[in-house]
């Protein structure tokens, strides 16, 4: 037991010890104490502001970071009184009164004195002028360097109706700012002593200085450990945007701003208390399952903006304090909504507790991929606003009504706010990019957010994938009103439509071909007797396939008739094909025979049965067809096509599908027995059904020509002028070597295959010309998606438009739930037109072939296209790409055909396709193949003003025609190599501009010296947008002159920007002096020359 004397001495020792933990923490706070610094004239900035002044050079000429405010003043107001308080406010805070400048690319600011006097302009005007003045405000750009960063002015529209702008630059205010500003000046107009505000003691000034020393302790490194390991590998959210994005973006933005219905609002307020979470975490959940059907990722990364005042002293001070925090979503397991909220709540706040790290500290420290047009890190934010500005605003006999300024510009692609209103109301406020999205998109989001946090709020344990996004009538219109309206089927079968019109007209001109005739009688003969021997000699019968080997000519339809009218289907052959690749089709498909001719009987294996046309008799065959049972579900084709596995595989086509296809296309091009229509397509490919069968079953004439003919254009134009073609279904990359203007008897193009750019509509375009652009898989019959341009000429790719006859068109996302207009989805076909299925495949049957949920009736099924679709506001499908064909390059998702498209828009290009070097590899780059008249580094620089840069190929070759398949499409396989030589390497510097500029990359890049070439790009050397300015401060010390530093994003390369210096450089000196000095260059003798350059070197 303790004595006294022992009692008395471990509490001294207590005592002790607290006292020393006392005094530590004193001069631990005291060490990190903000403190004000001397004003010195020039004083650094604040990060933020520094990342901010930095963005503010990035977008010179544009006001995208001015802060506006704007508002209705109806009542007796003090225009004196009113002044004298922004006076006040400007004389108390040193932010107000701060100048911004540079040197060598480092940022400083200076404090002009408080203003002893204070003029408010006011300005006569009328209700009509409001908005024009209000945007004349708002839009002005600051000249920080000159002029206060705030503007004031007031708009008189009589003696009780006033309109104040408020207009400050972003580097000098926030959120909390604005909110003290509208506090101080209520107080200070009832009061205009201001005693309520004495002088602050410390200025943001003062931060700013604390700010660098703090970043220099260990705190920050601790904080930035966190980050480091939270974001890594966070993927850039790829949101497909309504335009494609522009690599040097102007800053030109929008404003929407709503409100939530009132019931929901209260459901948000009311789980976010029982859940015991923030109102932005609960509602932050809502957005990432909303960005999650969107964009199909998992890992949704946003950025959210904390008030960064984490230190008392800061409270007080109007400025700019405000930081930006990553939060990352993990939507993966399909999470349950409340569980959702908890961890975006708790991401949250680990963020809140870290938020001391400036962003752009931030993004130097992590060195994220650094594109231009993109933000980094995070290019969408989601934040709350605790209390609107508005609430603040308490005028004595003055009415204060909110407006809102549009300013036309944004910092991001797109901010969503939650305004937390003084009401218990919700409102939401979106700045978005006009350069990206449409005003109607920005309107379904907000829609889209309401329904499922409707949802959520209504089933909170429910999984994320069974939260509803679209409303029910945004259902009913993507599954129900977008698609036709089901008609009456044709119960005939294919040769049965036939055979009406060989009753109707049997002497009709059924097939011209090499300035020869084949009548329908004829052709019905042919076919008639070729189906006898098929039964007679080979037992074909309804299941059975027959091969179909021959030239294009009479004897193809006739074939394909004859093994219709014996009940099999027939199986188109390429005689172009390798034997090996015939013999696994013929032995695949378990063929009954193989109708061929003698010259191309020895391609036929051994084993299976064939019938010559050319040498076996026919002529005692009966002329009219068998009796044979058939039923619309039998097939009556077979088509192989390439397998992603590698392996082909036929596709069986039942007269069901083919039937309502030529019905259809009857109905849709108002086809007449006077139409001519053109036979282009390769018979084993399945257009050449389109071409045959749409034709015989209207009563049209099919005009055919031998291969060679058609795969020369200048033969093919002379074809389609002298037999006055009325209709061709032709690639877009044939159409495009063609001459529109001579072929006048052309009423319907119906194009496909491949995805094509506006100019080949619009050169084909005339009155009484029918353009269309088709859409449809083999497995789908041919065609099943049309859409007809209309007259006027487009600006852009045309979409592929709606369903066909009889057909639906779903656009689901990967968990086959309809996505809403504007997302991308993968395309699914269901109607009439699908195939029975690959034959001899039951498992890949099963898994292309799906029961179709939104049936009206049970045990129907839809068709997984694997092509990437979207629908526009007007309810057409727009084709994005082959799901497959979606390639990555820096870690971000390229769509190859955004790019052609960019690239067919430029003039004097009439096709191209793009291909990746390199795939999967760091060093992996884009080639572009052009065919038409174009300058490489012109058409770069086309390119770069729409595209981003990583989208911008890098090789050009220039074609005189693209290479192309037996049916039409581009051969890829036959691209020649962009780099024969080997490729790149280095490429030698060769002006002492290129020189000097090297070697401002290479210290401002802590390269190696010599390790810079021409061609280098300064962000694929590492480069970053906040290493820009410090560019091209260099370069104005190196060169004398100034240079916007949007041009490095146009011209990226040493030798581009190299020669933009040039360029600067004459056009400082003009015209005149430079003449004079070319002039003075060209009298120099070779020896003066030579001497000259060596004491230059």
């Amino acid at each position: 037991m303790a004595t006294p004397d022992e009692r008395n001495v471990a509490d001294i020792r207590r005592a002790l010890l607290e006292m020393k933990v006392r005094q530590r923490v004193a001069e631990k706070a005291e060490r990190e104490r903000i403190v004000a610094v001397p004003r010195t004239g020039k004083m650094a900035i604040a990060e933020q502001q520094r990342f901010l002044w930095f963005l503010h050079q990035m977008v010179a000429g544009a006001p995208v970071y001015n802060v506006p405010f704007a508002m209705r003043l109806r009542g007796q107001l003090d225009v004196a009184a009113l002044a004298e308080a922004l006076r006040g406010i400007v004389a108390r805070h040193e932010s107000l009164r701060t100048r911004f400048g540079d040197e060598h690319g480092v940022p400083f600011q200076t404090v002009d004195p408080p203003p002893e006097t204070f003029d408010l302009p006011v300005t006569d005007g009328t209700e009509e002028s409001v908005q024009d003045w209000i945007d004349g405000q708002v839009r002005e750009e600051f000249d920080l360097r000159n002029s206060p960063p705030y503007r004031f002015a007031l708009l008189r529209l009589g003696p009780e109706e006033h309109v104040l702008s408020i207009v400050w630059h972003h580097i000098v205010i926030d959120g909390w700012s604005s909110r003290q500003f509208a506090e101080e000046l209520t107080a200070r107009y009832t009061d205009p002593s201001g005693a309520e505000f004495p002088p602050l003691p410390l200025q943001p000034a003062d931060f700013a200085a604390w700010q660098r020393l703090w970043l220099l302790s260990e705190e920050p490194a601790k904080q930035m450990d966190y980050w480091r390991a939270a974001l890594d590998g966070m993927e850039p959210l790829e949101w497909r945007t309504d335009r494609q994005r522009p690599s040097a973006p102007t800053g030109a933005g929008r404003i929407y701003e709503t409100r939530l219905p009132d019931e929901l609002a209260r459901g948000i307020r009311e789980l976010a208390q029982a859940e015991n979470v923030s109102l932005l975490a609960l509602t932050m959940a809502g957005y990432q399952i909303v960005l999650n059907r969107y964009t199909g990722q998992h890992d949704i990364g946003l950025g959210s903006v904390l008030s960064g005042r984490t230190r008392s002293e800061t409270e007080p001070m109007m400025g700019f304090f405000a930081n930006t925090v990553a939060v990352r979503g993990d939507l993966s397991g399909n999470p349950v909504f409340r569980d959702l909220v908890h961890t975006t709540n708790n991401a949250i706040l680990e963020g809140m507790a870290r938020q001391d790290v400036p962003f752009g500290r931030m993004v130097e420290e992590l060195k994220p991929e650094r594109l231009p047009g993109r933000n980094p890190l995070v290019a969408h934010l989601f934040t709350l606003l605790p209390e609107p500005m508005i609430a603040r605003w308490r005028l004595p006999g003055v009415e204060v009504e909110m407006l809102t300024p549009q300013p036309g510009t944004t910092r991001f692609d797109l901010t969503f706010q939650i305004n937390d209103l003084p009401d218990g109301g919700l409102g939401v406020w979106i700045e978005y990019s006009s350069e990206l999205f449409d005003h109607e998109r920005v309107e379904r989001l907000v829609e889209h957010f309401s329904t499922v946090m409707a949802d959520a709020l209504s089933r909170p344990d429910a999984r994320m994938d069974a939260l509803d996004i679209m409303s029910n009538g945004e259902y009913l219109r993507v599954l129900t009103e977008w698609n036709p309206a089901p008609g009456e089927p044709d119960e005939r079968l294919l040769h049965e439509l036939f055979a009406a019109r060989v009753a109707e007209a049997p002497d009709a001109v059924a097939m011209r071909f090499a300035e020869r005739d084949l009548t329908y009688a004829q052709l019905d003969e042919r076919s008639s007797r070729l189906a006898h021997a098929l039964v007679e000699e080979f037992k074909v019968a309804p299941g059975r396939v027959v091969g179909v080997l021959l030239e294009r000519g009479f004897d193809l339809p006739a074939a394909e008739l004859g093994v219709l009218k014996a009940g099999g289907a027939w199986l188109p052959l390429d005689p172009q094909y390798p034997p090996e690749r015939l013999a696994y089709q013929l032995a695949d498909a378990d063929v009954a025979a193989v109708v061929t001719t003698s010259d191309l009987a020895d391609r036929v294996p051994a084993d299976v049965g064939r019938i010559l046309l050319d040498t076996d008799t026919l002529d005692d065959r009966p002329v009219t067809p068998p009796s044979v049972r058939v039923t619309r579900e039998d097939t009556a084709y077979v088509i192989y096509t390439s397998g992603s596995t590698g392996t082909p595989k036929g596709v069986m086509v039942p007269h069901r599908a083919v039937v309502n296809f030529c019905t259809t296309f009857q109905r849709m091009f108002s086809v007449t027995p006077d139409d001519r229509i053109l036979q282009f397509s390769n018979p084993a490919f399945d257009v050449s059904v389109s071409d045959v069968f749409s034709t015989l079953t209207a009563g049209g004439t099919i005009v055919g020509a031998p291969r060679a003919e058609l795969l020369d254009p200048e033969a093919l134009q002379r074809l389609l002028a002298r037999e006055r073609v009325t209709m061709v279904d032709i690639p877009p990359a044939v159409l495009g070597l063609l001459d529109p203007s001579v072929l006048d008897d052309l009423r319907v193009c119906f194009i496909g295959m491949e995805p094509f750019g506006p100019d080949l509509v619009n050169r084909w375009r005339k009155p009484g010309r029918e353009f269309h652009n088709g859409y449809g898989p083999t497995e789908v019959t041919v065609t099943c998606v049309d859409y007809l341009c209309p007259p006027e000429p487009l600006d852009g790719p045309p979409p592929i438009g709606r369903a066909m006859a009889n057909q639906r068109a779903y656009v689901l996302d990967k968990a086959l739930r309809p996505v809403p207009p504007g997302v991308p989805g993968e395309l699914y076909m269901a109607g009439a037109g699908l195939a029975i299925g690959y034959l001899g495949r039951p498992d890949q049957t099963a898994e292309k072939f799906l029961p179709d949920p939104f049936a009206a009736t049970a045990g129907e099924r839809m068709y997984a296209t694997g092509d990437l679709v979207r629908w526009n506001a007007d309810g057409e499908l727009e084709f994005l790409g082959r799901v497959d064909r979606q390639v990555k390059l820096r870690g971000l998702r390229v769509e190859l055909g955004e790019i052609e498209h960019a690239i067919e828009s430029f003039t004097g290009v009439r096709q191209c396709v793009v291909t990746v070097r390199d795939p999967g590899t760091p060093s992996a780059w884009l080639a572009a193949y052009v065919v038409g008249a174009f300058e490489p580094e012109e058409l770069r620089e086309h390119l770069a003003g729409r595209l981003p840069l990583h989208m911008v190929p890098t090789d050009y070759v220039q074609l005189e025609q693209l290479p192309l398949t037996s049916t039409g499409k581009v051969d890829h396989a036959r691209l020649p190599d962009p780099r024969p030589d080997g490729g790149g390497g280095q490429v030698e510097l060769t002006s002492e501009t290129q020189r000097r500029l090297a070697e401002i990359w290479q210290g401002l890049l802590s390269l190696d010296a010599g390790s810079i070439g021409a061609q280098d790009n300064f962000f694929v050397l590492g480069g970053n947008s906040l290493q820009v300015t410090q560019m091209i401060s260099r370069v104005r010390d190196a060169f004398q002159v100034t240079l916007d530093p949007r041009r490095l994003f146009s011209y990226p390369l040493l030798s581009q920007f190299a020669a933009q210096i040039d360029d600067a450089q004459r056009a400082l000196l003009g015209e005149d002096e430079v003449a004079q000095l070319e002039d003075q260059v060209a009298d120099l003798s070779e020896e003066e020359l030579d001497r000259l350059l060596k004491e230059t070197s």
